[in-house]
């Protein structure tokens, strides 16, 4: 299915409705303490990837920021997964793999070859009775490269989230294939949500999760554009012109050619001295509106209050002209 047509409108609701469920709030505390985490631990994993710290100092820091962070993050199966390659893979096998592998890869086909190299030195500690058959999924050496991924580019690279996959999957948006295929599928199909949304990752994980479990119901498109007008309206009527603007703004992301929202909006851009963004808003409306009077006068105003003459001069002729052709009787 394309997520940037009529399916991007369908998850734009499932988002809004999401931000506005109060599920956001349930996850403030566990996403800071990731956060945090993950600022710890970018040092060490550079250490790392560079040779001047070695396996155990990454595991070590990786235990110790898991703890601190209640086991948010690193969650608790990545510690378990270092802790069984500590104890079944020989150290001079483990240690230049896992630095090869965790490289920041260049897309998710490079990902995937990562995660399959680093399977087939895994596969070879079990061929030699070190490594638990049981212990080497495969899905765990993702889960942990995925991590130490994220680690280094949050806003790219996803971790590996059961509950999102398997949302995913039940849409028929990723495949079931191999854990490697699947991260790969999901790192696209993550990156094009996100990018639609305007979320990051963990938001995405959050919403994903949230819709896999029911928790979120979605108004169809036309319901979803009357609430977020409807809520701008009420917004801007309280005082509260930031919310007003960012329901505005979800009123233009489901229909960009809307006139009123524009036009709210740059009132709104106006109040708050705001007025290179007033114009912004009132530019797109001429476009879309040529003939309206209106928006043209505002924006010779504009146009004067910022010293932009060149503008200024040209509106005022379309403003000018516009004028005319309204005054004249029809047929002259």
């Amino acid at each position: 299915m394309d997520m940037e047509t009529d399916d991007g409108a369908w998850w734009r609701c499932a988002y809004f409705a999401y931000l506005d469920s109060g599920l956001p709030l349930d996850h403030q505390d566990e996403d800071e303490a990731t956060g945090r985490a993950i600022a710890s631990l970018q040092d060490t994993v550079s250490g790392f990837l560079d040779g001047a710290l070695n396996f155990g100092t990454l595991k070590y820091r990786m235990d110790v920021a898991s703890a601190e962070s209640q086991y948010t993050f690193p969650a608790r199966t990545v510690s378990s997964t270092l802790s069984d390659i500590a104890l079944g893979v020989p150290l001079d096998d483990l240690e230049p793999a896992l630095r090869r592998a965790a490289v920041l890869p260049d897309g998710p086909g490079m990902a995937k070859g990562a995660l399959m190299d680093l399977e087939e030195v895994l596969e070879r500690a079990v061929a030699r009775g070190t490594l638990e058959r049981s212990l080497a999924r495969p899905e765990r050496w993702a889960e942990l490269l995925a991590c130490l991924w994220h680690i280094q580019d949050p806003g790219w690279w996803p971790l590996v989230s059961d509950q999102a996959i398997d949302y995913l999957r039940s849409r028929g948006d990723i495949s079931r294939s191999e854990p490697a295929q699947d991260y790969a599928e999901y790192v696209i199909a993550a990156r094009r949500l996100a990018e639609i949304l305007g979320a990051d990752l963990a938001a995405l994980d959050h919403l994903l999760s949230s819709l896999g479990r029911d928790e979120i119901a979605v108004p169809g498109t036309d319901a979803c554009f009357q609430d977020s007008m409807a809520r701008a309206e009420g917004f801007a009527a309280e005082g509260d012109t930031d919310r007003a603007l960012e329901s505005y703004e979800r009123a233009l992301a489901l229909r960009p050619q809307t006139p009123a929202a524009l036009r709210r909006k740059a009132e709104l851009y106006a109040e708050k001295g705001l007025n290179m963004a007033a114009i912004g808003e009132l530019e797109v409306l001429v476009g879309m509106e040529p003939g309206d009077l209106e928006a043209h006068r505002t924006l010779v105003s504009l146009y004067r209050s910022q010293n932009m003459v060149r503008e200024h001069n040209v509106e005022v002729r379309r403003w000018k002209t516009l004028k005319e052709a309204r005054l004249s009787p029809p047929g002259n």
